[in-house]
C-alpha cells in the first residue's frame, strides 16, 4: 500500500527539469525504471497546470494503484485503475493532453 508521509518535492520542480510522459508505455516504463533503480515501489508524477497535483503510481496485477501525494484528505486514498479506466482519472487525462511529467533519475 502507498503511504503519504510528506508533501511531494516534484510539485516545486521546474517543468524544464522534468521528463515528459507521452504514452502509456512511457508511464509503465518509467514506473518500472524507478523501481529497478531505487528499489522502492512506484514513482511520482506531476500534472502541469495551476495547482500541479502530484501522484504516486505503482503497477500491480490489475493495473495501476494511484494516490495523490500532495494532499492529506480523501483524495489521498489509493485508487486502482485498469489501463482503460486510467483515461477517466486526472493522471490519464494529463497523459492524453501531454501534461504529465516525472523527475529524471540519475
Amino acid at each position: 500500500m502507498i503511504t503519504v508521509s510528506q508533501p511531494s518535492a516534484i510539485r516545486g520542480a521546474e517543468l524544464k527539469d522534468l521528463v515528459p510522459v507521452r504514452t502509456i508505455g512511457d508511464l509503465d516504463w518509467m514506473v518500472k525504471e524507478s523501481e529497478l533503480i531505487t528499489g522502492m515501489p512506484g514513482r511520482e508524477f506531476v500534472v502541469a497546470g495551476a495547482d500541479r497535483p502530484a501522484f504516486h503510481v505503482q503497477i500491480d496485477a490489475v493495473g495501476y494503484q494511484i494516490v495523490r501525494v500532495d494532499q492529506d484528505d480523501a483524495s489521498s486514498t489509493p485508487m486502482r485503475a485498469t489501463t482503460r479506466e486510467l483515461a477517466n482519472h486526472t493522471l490519464g487525462n494529463a497523459l492524453l493532453c501531454g501534461l504529465l511529467y516525472t523527475t529524471a533519475l540519475h
